[in-house]
């Protein structure tokens, strides 16, 4: 099994909208963890 780095990068331009549940910066970092882990 080869071993990868990968980094996980968030971000949203402006704050509008920010505080809705699916386009929050936590729901980004779940939604690229989710699919790291799903790569296995």
């Amino acid at each position: 099994m080869i071993r990868q780095r990968c980094a996980i990068y968030t971000r949203k331009s402006t704050e509008e909208g920010l505080e809705q549940s699916f386009n929050s910066l936590e729901a980004q970092r779940e939604a690229c963890s989710a699919y790291i882990l799903s790569q296995r």
